[in-house]
């Protein structure tokens, strides 16, 4: 210390003789503690001065720190732990819960905490009560617009579905983890992980139904002329069309089965290998969920299972997604080519996304990167490889999206495992041997919104049978596709490419 303050003083006084000035060791000693007691007290530079997790930091020489364990894995310990609390254990005896050490240490660097069953419901009752008096009218029908129209709103068979779904949908909801850092972090890496679900949107749902603006037209320019006497008419007015896209939460789990005790110590060297398991999960089946969805449950017709009636759980059954808008929905925007890839057959996809009567141009936005082509992988090579692609894309540098492979017309051609090769309608064979042509589906990511109602939570279960642990973490999402008149065949931000000849 006395040789750096040497140092600084010297430098300090060379710069004053430059000026003409001086200063000795007592008035350097004094300004140097005074301007230091400003700076302690400066939070915008306490802020700058903090390195790394203070949460983390507080892991070190921990037995947690030895098996390289973050805050996000102590958090996940800690609710994998105290979801066992009281379950009977395959040896003697039950699960107390975590331990003294985990409890001190959560104690310590998280900010998370527990939320009771019964406020979590009676949040979501108090999102429903302040949702449905700004329902439109005319979304109410038969006997319900009445009571709507008086006001009753409370006895409308819609309201009653609607809390019966949210009944239905927190069945055994438990405690619910707030604020936890490995919830964020698990989304976060999530998003990073998936190439199609991380490009879209998201809003945080406020009750099990939500209700996004959606804007049909923009309001006319008149030309008139100027008002010159004082009773000079009113001009003209327009108006400004907009209507509203329903989003529901669905419920989706993920459910693993994990062998022998679940003790703290025994599990710890597998905590992070169990938040990546259920990252990766989260990440692929997102994709496939807000690409895929198909609520069609039948013996036939579903586009994921066209000659079999689906499993009643599998996850593209809760909505309708992005293929769903081009193959079924709005057919005008789709295409089933019969040829190979080509830039031409690109083009005429930009071409099909115009709303001319609403005059909105999906295909041609003005951050080239809002429109994305999405294909099976070998679909997605054959893009790659087109003799007008290959140079520019090589002089344009590294790719910007997760499994991006090209650049088409100035956007960003991305291969994905979600997306399947299909049978000639463009729908997936239950004969896998059916499945040889190539499909691409387009969308403008500014017409699709994610909406998260619940983000995760971890329970688990003992089963002493076959000493096992169930392990279930549970979330609950919803998906918005834009649509200006209100209904599915208005939708023009997605556009499909189906019998593509690979």
């Amino acid at each position: 210390m006395t040789d750096n303050f040497e140092t600084l003083m010297k430098g300090i006084n060379e710069r004053l003789d430059a000026l003409g000035q001086s200063m000795n060791e007592t008035q350097l000693r004094k300004l140097v503690s005074e301007q230091f007691s400003l700076l302690v007290n400066d939070t915008e530079f306490q802020r700058k001065m903090r390195f790394g997790n203070d949460g983390e930091a507080k892991l070190l020489g921990t037995k947690y720190a030895r098996w390289g364990l973050s805050l996000a894995d102590i958090e996940f310990l800690f609710d994998l732990q105290e979801s066992l609390r009281g379950q009977r254990k395959v040896s003697s005896g039950t699960y107390e819960g975590p331990s003294e050490t985990l409890r001190k240490t959560f104690g310590a660097i998280s900010q998370a905490y527990y939320l009771p069953e019964e406020q979590v419901r009676e949040m979501d009752r108090r999102a429903l009560d302040d949702m449905f008096p700004r329902i439109p009218l005319a979304w109410f029908k038969g006997g319900d617009r009445a009571l709507a129209a008086k006001g009753a709103w409370e006895l409308t068979g819609a309201y009653q579905n609607a809390v019966r779904a949210m009944d239905t949908a927190e069945t055994g909801y438990g405690l619910q983890l707030i604020g936890a850092q490995y919830v964020g972090d698990l989304w976060e890496a999530a998003a990073r992980e998936s190439r199609i679900f991380g490009l879209l949107d998201s809003f945080e749902m406020q009750a099990p139904t939500a209700y996004l603006p959606v804007e049909v037209d923009f309001p006319e320019m008149l030309w008139v002329s100027e008002s010159t006497a004082n009773n000079s008419s009113n001009y003209g007015s327009t108006k400004t069309g907009s209507n509203r896209v329903q989003v529901d939460a669905k419920k989706f789990v993920i459910h693993q089965m994990w062998s022998g005790e679940m003790e703290e110590d025994s599990i710890l060297p597998f905590v992070s290998f169990l938040r990546r398991q259920a990252m990766l999960s989260v990440g692929f089946y997102g994709d496939s969920l807000v690409l895929n969805g198909d609520t069609t449950n039948a013996g036939t017709g579903n586009i994921n299972l066209d000659d079999a009636d689906p499993a009643d759980t599998k996850h593209y059954l809760a909505l309708d997604g992005i293929r769903h808008a081009g193959l079924v929905d709005n057919t005008g925007n789709s295409k089933s080519l019969g040829a190979g890839i080509s830039l031409n057959a690109l083009r005429d996809v930009k071409g099909r996304m115009m709303d001319a009567t609403n005059k909105v141009d999906w295909g041609h936005p003005n951050d080239p990167n809002d429109l994305v082509f999405i294909a099976d992988p070998e679909t997605a090579d054959r893009v790659a490889l087109l003799d007008e692609l290959i140079v520019s894309y090589q002089q344009q540098g590294k790719a910007i999206f997760n499994g991006e492979v090209a650049r088409a017309l100035g956007h960003p051609v991305i291969g994905s495992m979600a997306v399947s090769k299909t049978e000639a309608d463009g729908k997936v064979s239950t004969t896998a041997g059916n499945n040889t042509l190539g499909q691409l589906a387009t969308i403008n990511r500014r017409g699709f919104k994610v909406g998260w109602r619940r983000r995760i939570k971890t329970e688990t279960e003992r089963i002493p049978a076959t000493d096992q642990t169930r392990i279930v973490h549970s979330l609950r999402l919803g998906l918005g596709r834009f649509t200006p008149t209100g209904a599915a065949s208005g939708i023009e931000a997605a556009d499909v490419i189906y019998n593509i000849t690979l």
